[in-house]
C-alpha cells in the first residue's frame, strides 16, 4: 500500500481568491489506482488505509495494461458501460468544507457529460469531463463552474479540482484553469466514482488514477500530488542497473574500503 506524501514544493496550483485553506483538515479518503483493480470481481481496491473499495455492477470495465506514458496501467471504461452505473463506493464521501481531488485520465469522448465524480442523491458533487472542457462542477440542479481548457482524447490529462462552499478552481496537467464560479454547499456525499446519480452520463475512457481529499489542500501539497502522478505515470522509468555493472560498483566500492582500512 502507497500512501501519498504530501510535502513542500513551490506552486501555484489551485489558488483562487475565496477558497479557504483547510489544511489540518484535508485528509486522503480514497485512492483509486489502476494496479488495484481487479476486471474479474469489478472490485477496485481503495488504497488510502480507508478500505473504501469501489465496486462496478453489471458489464465490468477492463485493465488495460500499458497505457500510460511511462507503461502503467488504467481502468477502461469503454463506450459500452457509458450509461453503467459507474464504481459504487462502499461508504460515501461526505465533507461539508469541501473536496479536493486528482484524476489522471485518457477520455474516450468529450462529448456530453463524462462524471468523474457523482453522489445518491440531488445537490452531490458531480465533477465532469463536459462537451470539451477538462473541467466542469454540477450540483444536479444548479451548474456551479468549468474551466476552459480544452482536454484532448487519445492522451492522458491530469484534471484537478478544489472545491468549498465559497468559491471552486481547476488545475488542468498543473497549470491553473480559471474557473467561471462559485463553489456550492454538498448537500449529499459522493457515493460514486465514474458515474452520477442518475446512472447516466458515465465516464468513457481510462483511468490510471483519482484520489479524493476531504477539505481543501495547500497549494504545496497538491504541486506534491501532482509530482507523485508525474513520477508514477508520466516520467521514463528509470533502467535497471545491470548485474555486471552493479558487480563492477561494488568491487570498486571494496577497493576502496580496503585502501582507506
Amino acid at each position: 500500500m502507497r500512501l501519498r506524501h504530501l510535502g513542500i514544493l513551490a506552486s501555484t496550483a489551485l489558488v483562487l481568491p475565496g477558497l479557504t485553506r483547510l489544511t489540518s483538515a484535508a485528509t486522503l479518503a480514497l485512492q483509486l489506482q489502476a494496479a488495484n483493480y481487479n476486471p474479474t470481481s469489478g472490485v477496485w481496491t481503495d488504497t488510502s488505509g480507508n478500505g473504501n473499495n469501489a465496486t462496478y455492477y453489471g458489464t465490468k470495465p477492463t485493465l488495460d495494461l500499458g497505457t500510460t506514458p511511462n507503461g502503467s496501467s488504467s481502468v477502461g471504461l469503454n463506450l459500452g458501460n457509458t450509461n453503467g452505473n459507474g464504481f459504487t463506493l462502499a461508504s460515501p464521501i461526505a465533507y461539508a468544507s469541501g473536496y479536493t481531488v486528482f484524476a489522471l485520465v485518457d477520455p474516450g469522448t468529450t462529448s456530453g457529460r463524462r462524471a468523474l465524480t457523482g453522489g445518491s442523491s440531488n445537490n452531490a458533487l458531480e465533477w465532469d469531463v463536459y462537451n470539451g472542457n477538462d473541467d466542469f462542477l454540477r450540483e444536479y440542479l444548479q451548474d456551479v463552474s468549468n474551466g476552459s481548457a480544452t482536454v484532448p482524447t487519445g492522451s492522458f490529462s491530469e484534471l484537478d479540482l478544489a472545491v468549498n462552499s465559497s468559491a471552486s478552481a481547476f488545475d488542468f496537467n498543473g497549470a491553473s484553469d480559471p474557473s467561471n464560479g462559485n463553489g456550492a454547499t454538498f448537500g449529499s456525499a459522493i457515493t460514486r466514482i465514474g458515474n452520477n446519480e442518475g446512472g447516466g452520463d458515465g465516464f468513457s475512457g481510462d483511468i490510471a488514477e483519482i484520489d479524493i481529499y476531504t477539505g481543501i489542500l495547500t497549494a504545496p501539497q497538491i504541486a506534491a500530488v501532482q509530482s507523485q502522478l508525474q513520477a508514477e505515470y508520466v516520467s521514463p522509468v528509470p533502467e535497471p542497473v545491470s548485474m555486471g555493472l552493479a558487480m563492477i560498483a561494488s568491487g570498486a566500492l571494496l577497493g576502496r574500503r580496503r585502501r582507506m582500512a
